[in-house]
């Protein structure tokens, strides 16, 4: 994949990537802006803010074809008390361009490694429930089912589930305290990024 590069995001890539983000929250067809439970896209400052926050901690990922961003992924706290810590919130999102190319796999394998990194055990995602083609996609990376939430939001004038997914990583028996992403050296950050890349 020589057109295909895997990098860490930026905050100047907020215009970009929320191009890629505002169909899944404004779209007229419900089947797409379902997929996401913000009823209004944030503005691109806000963004860049997003972008920001999230990559002093965790893995902020974006994925181009040709030079243009085609998707991005990236993890966050799951729960914010102190013993959840080993513990993170997935979520990905792929412009049509981007799509059924493996780029999404790509994305988690490299998300994977680099919170494996950080001492992640646990990986959750929150999809809605009638995502289907989200659901089948978790299932292909090793997530699994672990809960429902019946009609828990509504939106586009509707009453919508939403789905817990989960991943296993590695448990170790007596776990260190996560180190940030900021703490694991730039360079193995990329050569991570590289090799997952080189391995399709």
């Amino acid at each position: 994949m020589d057109n295909v590069q895997l990098r860490l995001a930026k905050p100047e890539d907020a215009e970009q990537l929320l191009a890629i983000y505002r169909p899944y929250v404004e779209s007229s067809d419900s089947r797409l802006s379902n997929v996401s439970f913000e009823y209004v896209a944030p503005s691109v400052a806000e963004f860049r803010e997003r972008i920001e926050n999230i990559s002093a901690a965790f893995p902020y990922l974006v994925i181009e074809e040709n030079g243009v961003a085609v998707g991005y992924a990236y993890a966050h706290p799951f729960i914010a008390r102190f013993a959840y810590q080993w513990s993170a919130e997935v979520t990905i999102y792929l412009a049509p361009e981007g799509q059924r190319k493996g780029f999404g796999t790509l994305l988690y394998k490299a998300l994977d490694k680099l919170l494996l990194l950080q001492g992640i055990a646990n990986l959750y995602a929150c999809i809605a429930g009638d995502n289907e083609a989200s659901i089948g996609f978790h299932k292909a990376q090793g997530y699994y089912v672990n809960g429902t939430c019946s009609q828990c939001a509504y939106k586009n004038n509707m009453w919508l589930d939403m789905l817990w997914m989960e991943k296993k990583l590695p448990h170790p028996h007596k776990p260190e305290l996560i180190k940030s992403i900021k703490d694991i050296p730039k360079a193995r950050v990329l050569q991570v990024l590289q090799t997952v890349v080189e391995e399709v």
